[in-house]
């Protein structure tokens, strides 16, 4: 469900997550369909096998999931309308709810009401579903566009939108009697011994034509999945798979129609599961996106606290501090620079405080090097592949290469004093356990390799980590 560079706020380890999922999109929907076809032609070859059973309440359970899915399904894309302005997302949210309409009062309710199948619950869920399906392929094919006024525009195509549930409606309803009958209810699988493709031409071909429109839509949004890196369009490739391939079933045995539950409606159902399921991690990181937006403004709160109070009266004490830099009371100096280091603390907290939560690991990394660099008068130079603390030893070049292709791979080479990595470590010595305990902690393995006065060089290597959000 196409959205033109929609933020969701994510973490970067769930973006790293999220992307790797796009790029295995198209086999995972190339695989569903490959093993939807291979289920069909296993119940087409084995006849004997019982895959159907006659249960109408379980083809109203059936149906109000197929409305309650897309009626949930459809909320979601009208928010990222109101957020982003995408016209994508006004058809996504428009197609959802015909469904989720048509599938309430053209099924739902009437099986609720009357058990046996008629003119009425044939056509007009057809037609509905016709519409919606097509809908779902111009979501797929459209080009990103803007809308100028979101609110207005979601308010008049959901009024369309009922509007044309309510016309479909009336239409059915005035011209059911003089409407064919779409497929015998009576008619059972259990006897099948070749595929049944029986029922009003009418109606198999637009089970047909639906079946195409939904393999348009599923290649589409894998296209725009891959274009867009969103990685809720691969799951409505995949629930528009699914949807295409009970419409073959349907069209090889219209179960839709009768009370008998078949395959097609197990692959009907799959496909709403999916999309439960995409909306379901989209939701989810919609809360971890407001979450984030809550601890920055608290942060910035707090750095405004600081540059307002502390910061402040530090600076008017650097300021008498420098007014008496003449003085021989060791004393006084001595507060001076303390007042002077604390500031710079302090200056430091409020640019921590102010920074993004999601800012990218290289810019933080670069910055956290360049300040250790400049008080020891060196150079740094930082090199990363892929999108995912250095001590002072006399070195004028420190490297750090960072690279998350394929797992998190991280290296950092200066050109120091080195050590002797085979000595007893010094009782004082924490900073090299403490990286080897976070690198375990990881799952990871920290390499250390350093020789007096020939530089240290210290790696570390997570097999299929995730880059989590620096701190």
């Amino acid at each position: 469900m196409g959205v033109e560079a929609t933020s969701t706020g994510l973490h970067p380890s769930a973006g790293v997550a999220r992307r790797r999922f796009v790029d295995r999109g198209p086999r995972i929907v190339g695989s569903t369909v490959g093993v939807g076809v291979l289920g069909t032609l296993v119940v087409i070859l084995l006849p004997s096998l019982k895959f159907a059973y006659s249960s109408t309440e379980t083809h109203v359970a059936i149906e109000t999931a197929a409305f309650l899915i897309p009626a949930l399904a459809a909320v979601l894309f009208a928010g990222r309308t109101l957020r982003g302005g995408s016209r994508t997302d006004l058809i996504l949210c428009a197609s959802l709810a015909l469904i989720a309409g048509t599938n309430l009062c053209f099924s739902v309710i009437p099986a609720a009401v009357d058990h046996e199948p008629g003119r009425f619950s044939t056509w007009a869920p057809a037609a509905g579903r016709l519409v919606a399906a097509a809908g779902f392929t111009l979501a797929a094919l459209l080009r990103p566009g803007r809308l100028s006024a979101p609110n207005r525009a979601l308010v008049r195509t959901l009024a369309v939108t009922a509007a044309a549930v309510a016309l479909i409606a009336i239409l059915a309803g005035l011209f059911a009697d003089d409407l064919p009958r779409g497929v015998d209810p009576a008619l059972s699988p259990d006897d099948a011994r070749h595929i049944k493709i029986v029922g009003n031409p009418v109606v198999l071909g637009l089970q047909l034509t639906t079946l195409l429109l939904y393999a348009t839509a599923a290649i589409g949004f894998l296209v725009r999945s891959a274009r867009e890196r969103d990685s809720l369009l691969v799951w409505v490739a995949l629930s528009a798979s699914l949807a295409g391939l009970a419409r073959l079933n349907y069209f090889l045995f219209p179960s839709l129609y009768s009370e008998w539950v078949y395959v097609g409606d197990a692959f009907r159902l799959a496909g709403y599961v999916a999309l439960l399921i995409g909306i379901s991690r989209e939701m989810l990181a919609y809360q971890r996106g407001a979450a984030d937006a809550a601890v920055f403004e608290e942060r910035r709160r707090l750095a405004r606290e600081l540059h307002d109070g502390l910061a402040q009266e530090l600076s008017f004490l650097r300021t008498e501090g420098a007014r008496l830099s003449g003085t021989s009371d060791r004393g006084v100096l001595r507060m001076a620079t303390a007042a002077e280091r604390a500031l710079g603390e302090a200056r430091m907290a409020i640019s921590a405080l102010t920074r993004p939560l999601d800012e990218p690991l290289d810019v933080t990394l670069q910055r956290a090097a360049e300040i250790v660099a400049v008080r020891m008068d060196a150079r740094v130079e930082l090199t990363c592949s892929g999108s995912p603390d250095v001590r002072h030893g006399q070195a004028s070049v420190v490297r750090i290469e960072i690279d998350a292709t394929d797992g998190l791979r991280v290296r950092i080479t200066d050109d120091g004093r080195g050590f002797d990595t085979s000595a007893d470590p010094r009782r004082d010595a924490f900073g090299l356990v403490s990286m080897r305990e976070r690198a375990e902690a990881m799952g990871g393995d920290l390499r250390i390799t350093s020789k007096p006065g020939e530089g240290t060089t210290v790696e570390v290597l997570v097999v299929d980590a995730q880059p989590e959000r620096t701190r």
